[in-house]
């Protein structure tokens, strides 16, 4: 009598599906990290940026005589020259000066990595 013996463990097709699965998988799970650290890299960009903002507001804060123009320059945050551009106008109140201020990473200010918006009374 001939007994029929079952051969255990995975056939080479299932091995190589669920290569392909994990395969699929692991390109996914790399694709998410490295966005992810592409936005924090943008984040800390635009967080210095932020800063070189908020300190050119607080100078002109500070300042008794401050008259509407335009006034720009550079200073450096994070190991990087920032420039920024700074708008002083006049609003419907004569006492208070609108500030807008913009910081580029490059001096054409094509694209403004921050920005912010501040009211000095003068």
């Amino acid at each position: 009598m001939k007994r029929k013996t079952r051969n255990t463990g995975f056939t080479l097709l299932e091995v190589i599906v669920s290569l392909v699965i994990l395969t699929v998988a692991l390109t996914a799970i790399i694709t998410v990290g490295s966005n992810r650290a592409e936005t924090l890299i943008e984040l800390r960009q635009q967080n210095r940026a932020l800063m070189v903002a908020n300190n050119v507001l607080e100078h002109y804060y500070h300042k008794r005589d401050i008259i509407p123009g335009v006034f720009d320059g550079k200073q450096e945050n994070g190991n990087n020259d920032w420039s920024w551009q700074l708008e002083v106008t006049p609003t419907n109140n004569k006492h208070i000066y609108r500030m807008d201020i913009k910081v580029s990473v490059d001096s054409s200010f094509d694209y403004a990595v921050a920005q912010l918006v501040g009211f000095k009374w003068h």
